[in-house]
């Protein structure tokens, strides 16, 4: 029946969404980390980097959990257990869901590079480093604990074994797999479900303050928001249904200054629902939700600053 069909549809976009991250973004970025990090450059990359962290309150140690973000903020959050201070740790965690990963990149590069051309794909990153950067010196204002210093091994560059890269990336891919690609499929699912008894309308309804007054985007997108929590990439398939258009025909419904709105309130927005799982089982509750509250207040704010100079 047609419950059936939806629900097997939903399930289809959940698998083929954990493949669309692993396969071309998250396991090359992810074996080039470890082949960096068998090579010895890891280790030179923090230390270079680390009077720039400082100005942000965090020291060269939190530049690998940054680098594995544009891959997936998932384990890039579970990879600041290498950090020694609760401090940093909480910080760099706060600050992972605003590094662009894999599936924002998919959306920053399918609208912005696109439809406006490469520069303004290469400025938006220019300009999330930024506000990574702004956001960081603001948080450390308030945690007023010190960072330790960094002590730090340098070791000797060396050729990397192929299988030690290769057993290092599987690792990494498995806990994706394990914990990660369960909830994008089950949010899949529940999209269906919405899909099935026409909630995604009311949706829209609720969110037309926000979407349509605050943002100036269509009222049909609202729906879109929530499917991005669930699952960030599928804000792009869903954009294109709840306009009724085709890829290639995107722009006769929206503008230039829509996509550029559009694609900046979902990149800060709060990057989906398995981050949020993570950043819960790894700093707790309350940095969970103090996470999301700040996204939502960076995204909204960047998205009406965004749509008044445009």
């Amino acid at each position: 029946n047609g419950l059936l069909c939806y629900l097997a549809e939903g399930l289809i976009q959940g698998v083929g969404g954990g493949v669309a991250i692993v396969l071309p973004y998250f396991l090359p970025l992810l074996f080039l980390m470890s082949a960096l990090e068998d090579f010895g450059y890891l280790a030179r990359a923090g230390f270079l980097l680390d009077a720039f962290m400082h100005r942000i309150g965090l020291h060269g140690k939190s530049v690998s959990p940054f680098i594995l973000g544009f891959g997936c903020n998932v384990p890039a959050i579970v990879s600041t257990r290498i950090l020694e201070s609760q401090r940093d740790r909480v910080l760099t965690s706060l600050l992972i869901p605003f590094i662009p990963c894999s599936a924002r990149t998919t959306i920053v590069l399918a609208l912005v590079a696109f439809y406006l051309g490469p520069f303004w794909a290469m400025g938006f990153y220019a300009v999330n480093i930024l506000i990574v950067a702004l956001v960081g010196w603001i948080i450390s204002r308030f945690m007023k604990e010190p960072s330790p210093g960094l002590i730090l091994e340098i070791p000797s560059l060396k050729a990397p074994r192929l299988s030690s890269i290769v057993r290092k990336t599987w690792l990494q891919v498995y806990s994706f797999i394990k914990f990660a690609w369960p909830l994008l499929i089950g949010g899949s699912l529940v999209l269906s479900l919405l899909s099935y008894f026409r909630a995604d309308r009311w949706i829209n309804d609720i969110l037309a303050p926000l979407v349509v007054k605050g943002l100036g985007l269509p009222h049909e997108l609202g729906v879109t928001l929530v499917f991005g929590f669930l699952r960030k990439e599928l804000s792009l398939i869903m954009m294109l249904q709840a306009l009724g258009v085709d890829y290639q025909s995107l722009m006769t419904v929206i503008s230039r200054e829509q996509i550029i709105v559009f694609t900046v309130f979902i990149s800060f927005f709060i990057p989906c629902l398995s981050t949020f799982v993570i950043l819960w089982k790894e700093i707790g509750k309350k940095w969970a939700f103090v996470s999301a509250g700040l996204s939502v207040a960076v995204a909204l704010a960047l998205s009406w600053a965004v749509r008044l100079v445009l």
